[in-house]
Formats: C-alpha cells, structure tokens, sequence
C-alpha cells in the first residue's frame, strides 16, 4: 500500500530512546503515530526477574526486520517505521524493543506495528535469556523461519 515508506532498524547494547523513535517517524503528513515499548518486567511464571540478556545475529536481524516492514507497508499505509532492539543486559523496567510507525490515519499505524511486534518475535535471529533468583533459561524469541504469514 506504501510503496515510499523509510524505515531505520538499529539492534544496539545502548538503552534505547522513545524520542529518537518519535523524532525519526513524526512528518507533518502523518496524524497517526503508534509506538510499542516491550520492556523488562519483575516476574514471570512466579520467579523473580533480575534481567535479561539478549544476543542477535545483527546483519541478519536488521536484514530481517527490514523485511518484515517492507511486508506490512505493503498492506498498511505507514510512511515512517522506527525499529529498535537491545542486546546485552536488560535491567528490569528498561525497554528491549520499540517499534514505532507514522501514517495519515491512526488504524494502520497502530496494526502495523503490533503485527510488526509480533513478526519482529517470530523471525528476526534475537535470543533471550532470562535471569531468575534461583538461575537462569534461554527462551526461544525466534523460530527464525522466514516464512510465517503476513
């Protein structure tokens, strides 16, 4: 549907930035804005959280990700997208994930980026590790087929 949409992808150890998404997708043709922040909470499954720590293969979780916008732009009619992913050590209450798109109305902007969430956690080559009080488990966050449906 949008054909001319930009998108910037960053997987980085650096704490991410809510405005550095808001500036990046906010243009003065767009009057719908939705921006997911996924962060870490204190439990799960009954444990106490202490963090998490995340790894990527970065070349191909960019290249990834950037598929998985160009997929949804042509359905949704976004013109600006913001991807942003941590890596390392993530403490509790610090975010992991934004994702953020702009569109002339509020409906594409905001489906566009929970299917975007929702592929971003099926796809893109990004591992979790949880840290418990009483230890530790990777989680899967990637079945990393490439072909999960739109």
């Amino acid at each position: 549907m949008s054909s001319n949409c930009r998108h910037q992808i960053n997987i980085t150890s650096d704490s991410l930035s809510v405005i550095e998404a808001l500036d990046h997708i906010t243009i003065p043709s767009c009057g719908g804005i939705s921006i997911f922040c996924g962060t870490t909470r204190d439990t799960f499954q009954d444990k106490t959280v202490l963090y998490l720590e995340y790894e990527a293969y970065e070349a191909m979780a960019v290249k990834e990700i950037e598929r998985i916008c160009e997929e949804l732009a042509e359905l949704y009619d976004v013109r600006k997208v913001y991807v942003a992913h941590r890596t390392g050590r993530v403490d509790v209450c610090e975010t992991s994930i934004i994702v953020a798109a702009s569109s002339p109305h509020r409906a594409d902007a905001i489906t566009f980026v929970s299917k975007a969430v929702d592929k971003i956690k099926e796809r893109a080559p990004v591992w979790k590790k949880e840290w418990y009080e009483d230890g530790s488990v990777w989680k899967e966050n990637c079945k990393c087929s490439g072909n999960a449906a739109v």
